[in-house]
């Protein structure tokens, strides 16, 4: 049985597997007979960790969702190079379903800046998935079921998402150099880094394809804390 540090270490490893996701495999059931279909798909997050998925009307999967919900989703470690199956990955199991919120999908958008092209057409839906639990292999033997309440970590104050908004706007409108220090990059133009999301764990940046997160040395609790965060980590870049 695992003690609770056990528990968050592993919770640790499913957040940031979500987080630092930009594709998943996505598990349905073929709406004709339930046989099982799996397809790629893009994945975002929302302030809490639950995944985001932008999909067409007319996509198999969507077709399989609307008849019945129930999904998994598999993310991986990106090998690297390395031997994949030494690396870790989660199945997550829940319902995904329709969900018409502006932010949130403006959110997906910061991620994902090609789906600009067609989000929107009347055929393509934002979904999240409610999650239930996660089946996460860490490693050889090291596998493990986790609860929902284990790893999607409450947004607190970031429940109001126009907060991550204003610093998102800010520093990519008003500090582009010092989002490029976060990132250890020297950038400009298309090239550059810009922040996409702010969760109480980390920050996340895109510049093109390419994608970092940087985590804070503790989860923040409130705008300021973040504002304080940035000050912390960019003095210790600059020293």
């Amino acid at each position: 049985m695992l003690d609770s540090t056990e528990i968050q270490t592993r919770a640790r490893t499913v957040r940031n597997l979500l987080r630092g996701a930009t594709t998943a495999s996505l598990a349905t059931s073929m709406a004709e007979d339930a046989t099982p279909y799996v397809s790629l798909v893009m994945v975002a997050t929302d302030p809490a960790g639950r995944p985001l998925m932008l999909l067409s009307d007319m996509a198999v999967h969507s077709r399989n969702i609307a008849r019945n919900n129930n999904v998994s989703l598999l993310i991986a470690e990106e090998p690297d190079g390395r031997d994949p199956l030494t690396l870790s990955r989660v199945s997550i199991e829940g319902t995904l379903g329709i969900i018409e919120d502006a932010k949130l999908t403006e959110r997906y958008l910061r991620r994902f800046p090609s789906a600009r092209g067609f989000v929107g057409f009347k055929d393509f839906n934002l979904y999240r998935m409610d999650v239930r639990r996660g089946h996460l292999v860490a490693g050889f033997g090291d596998i493990h079921w986790l609860d929902k309440d284990d790893f999607l970590l409450a947004p607190g104050f970031l429940d109001d998402i126009d907060i991550e908004t204003d610093v998102v706007d800010h520093m990519n409108a008003d500090h582009p150099d010092a989002v490029q220090e976060l990132c250890g990059a020297e950038g400009s133009g298309a090239d550059a880094f810009e922040i996409t999301g702010i969760d109480r764990e980390g920050i996340d940046f895109r510049s093109g394809w390419t994608y970092q997160r940087i985590l804070f040395d503790e989860p923040v609790s409130s705008a300021n804390d973040i504002r304080t965060k940035i000050i912390e980590m960019l003095k210790i870049v600059r020293n």
